[in-house]
């Protein structure tokens, strides 16, 4: 065991704690709560969260950037998922609504990279 006992506070995120496994360079990391342990987590516990079937993600992509933000009808975008690359084919609305669904899209646990093939009906973003 390493000395001294390496810990995080239980309120800090998971970034945090996987920067705090990397920097310190230990498997686990207590974690306290007002003084008291309260649990430990490992790096496998970490990886854990990013490592997730392609079938999960094409789900969480569809459910939640399409449906509950952009509230687009399912049938207008097919979300097709390869070791982690997320690709899109379809037409949305807004020029707009094709950049947010792919800055979304990275945003969620175990995508690794977007293939935005998606086309749109109305331009609402100036030209540069």
């Amino acid at each position: 065991m390493t000395v001294p006992v390496r810990a995080v506070d239980a309120n800090e995120s998971v970034s945090f704690a996987a920067r705090e496994l990397n920097r310190r360079g230990v498997r686990r990391l207590f974690v306290i709560d007002h003084g008291r342990l309260v649990g430990v987590v490992s790096r496998r516990d970490l990886l854990r969260v990013f490592l997730r079937s392609d079938e999960e993600i094409r789900h969480d992509v569809e459910r939640e950037v399409f449906q509950r933000v952009l509230w687009v009808n399912p049938s207008a975008v097919v979300v097709s998922v390869h070791n982690g690359t997320v690709t899109l084919n379809g037409q949305l609305g807004k020029r707009s609504e094709v950049a947010i669904a792919a800055r979304l899209i990275t945003s969620i646990p175990g995508v690794v990279d977007v293939r935005n093939r998606l086309d749109y009906v109305w331009n609402d973003e100036p030209d540069n």
